[in-house]
């Protein structure tokens, strides 16, 4: 599966990007910083994706643009290994080299030179969610029942005895929208075709039909287990209402993340009664 449909749980160099303020920027004027977003998981390519947040200037403007020629690496058991810029995608790396193995457990160490400074970080995989299973594998709805219908959700369940952090993302996967309720805009499709929950120290999970599954169809669910580096940032960003002055990060000399996640996979149905 490609990377942009794995983990995009959130727009973070938008929100990294346009929560600095005057004062964060104007410490540093000489110089850009560097922001990385990088979410490394088993069986998945490793990519990095690199920006340079671009200092304040007179006219307020606070922008930013890629960095498409830095040498980045990424250490496993001691070896480091160089990441190739992907043609056509301004800013991305990828791994070519099948000797890097992401596995759970194991630590990874990300870091290259930018305006003459070390940028690195370091993360560990987690462990594959356990015995992640739904209450149906076919979910049917009356779509004559109004909202405030008494109708049973659709429960998620996962194995949780350490009280780690999880996230879901459900995407619907059919090409054509049908849609339960007749009143739903057609100009609205797309904003549902993909519904992520924010992360949770929980083992339990409830889905319905106001948010989201609001189409008759397949549905894929990705439950996600997340490091505690993740949840800080997401957590962090939510209260701040993109009005940071100095935002979380796992950057040395940078901004952004570099965090491993791990996941399993189920599938179900919507289907009319």
């Amino acid at each position: 599966m490609k990377r942009r449909t794995r983990f995009t749980i959130i727009v973070l160099i938008f929100i990294i990007l346009n929560s600095c303020t005057k004062e964060t920027l104007e410490t540093d004027n000489e110089s850009s910083t560097a922001v990385v977003e990088s979410y490394i998981e088993p069986g998945q390519d490793v990519y990095v994706k690199l920006k340079k947040l671009i200092p304040f200037v007179e006219d307020g403007y606070t922008g930013s643009t890629t960095i498409d020629s830095a040498s980045i690496f990424i250490n496993y058991n001691g070896v480091d290994f160089l990441l190739t810029p992907v043609n056509g995608e301004a800013g991305f790396y990828k791994c070519l080299d099948s000797n890097l193995l992401v596995e759970a457990g194991k630590t990874y160490g990300l870091s290259f030179v930018y305006n003459n400074e070390t940028v690195y970080s370091e993360t560990t995989i987690p462990s594959k969610p356990q015995n992640l299973y739904s209450s149906v594998s076919v979910y049917y709805v009356d779509p004559d029942a109004g909202f405030g219908s008494s109708q049973e959700p659709l429960s998620i369940y996962w194995d949780n005895l350490d009280n780690s952090y999880y996230q879901i993302i459900v995407e619907y996967l059919d090409q054509t929208y049908k849609p339960i309720r007749e009143n739903m805009g057609e100009e609205t499709f797309d904003d549902f075709r993909k519904f992520s929950a924010e992360p949770i120290d929980g083992d339990a999970y409830d889905l319905n039909t106001r948010r989201q599954l609001v189409f008759f169809g397949n549905y894929r669910l990705i439950l996600y287990k997340v490091n505690q580096e993740y949840v800080n940032l997401y957590e962090n960003i939510s209260q701040s209402s993109l009005s940071l002055s100095e935002p979380l990060t796992n950057i040395n000399n940078g901004l952004g993340i570099f965090t491993g996640v791990n996941s399993d996979t189920l599938f179900f149905q919507v289907k009319e009664y």
